[in-house]
């Protein structure tokens, strides 16, 4: 067996090898809690009404308390980070920020519902950036312990909040939070956590990169 040695092949196998490493990053995460997490205990809105036919049931998107979590899939184009190192204008962490950020099917939780469209594009972070994930580590290289994200779906055709990290200015928190209005029913936690890893979907380039290297294996073998 003859050994590939043709500069196009090595040349395109590389790149390929090395499209593959970050790029787009799959983000998992999980929001957790306790039954004493749950508070049912608001009578409804403080002002006017919502029309919601749930607003006062003692239930969270149709569940009632107990222990639970809830995961779902983000996927990250890195490309489209910033960074911020800490001590930057008295960061306590490390900060990154991502622009382009999709959810992986639509995510749901009781009478609850959340897709891509409902991501909070405009969320602030350092220096009044606004981005739609914020992370306390580069999640190209690892899982955030940290992280800062919102989105706002549907439920009973109206908005249904989660909102992991409450954060200032300085720092992002550690807090998990699902609720059905402003200080109506929710689940709120300490507990969340992100697991990273590289998209099994390869990106356009990626497969054009493998594409290069196919047809240079094809014009080495007419060489032979």
């Amino acid at each position: 067996m003859k050994t590939i040695t043709h500069p196009l092949i090595i040349a395109s196998l590389l790149a390929f090898s090395s499209a593959l490493q970050a790029s787009v990053i799959d983000l998992t995460v999980t929001g957790s809690w306790t039954k004493s997490d749950y508070d049912v205990s608001s009578t409804g809105p403080t002002v006017g009404a919502l029309g919601i036919p749930e607003e006062n049931d003692d239930l969270v998107f149709g569940t009632a308390p107990s222990d639970g979590s809830t995961t779902f899939t983000l996927r990250v184009n890195t490309d489209s980070a910033v960074s911020f190192a800490t001590g930057y204008n008295g960061i306590t962490h490390d900060w990154f920020g991502y622009s382009d950020v999709t959810l992986l099917g639509t995510h749901t939780f009781g009478s609850a519902s959340w897709t891509t469209s409902d991501i909070l594009i405009g969320l602030v972070g350092v220096d009044g950036l606004t981005k739609a994930l914020w992370t306390d580590t580069d999640i190209a290289s690892a899982d955030p312990s940290r992280l800062s994200f919102r989105m706002f779906g549907d439920w009973e055709g109206n908005s249904a909040d989660m909102f992991f990290g409450s954060r200032t200015a300085t720092t992002i928190g550690n807090q998990f939070l699902m609720w059905e209005y402003y200080e109506g029913e929710e689940i709120r936690s300490n507990t969340y956590s992100a697991v990273a890893q590289t998209a099994a979907v390869p990106e356009p380039a990626t497969l054009l990169l493998l594409g290069l290297g196919l047809a240079g294996i094809a014009y080495s073998n007419k060489k032979r």
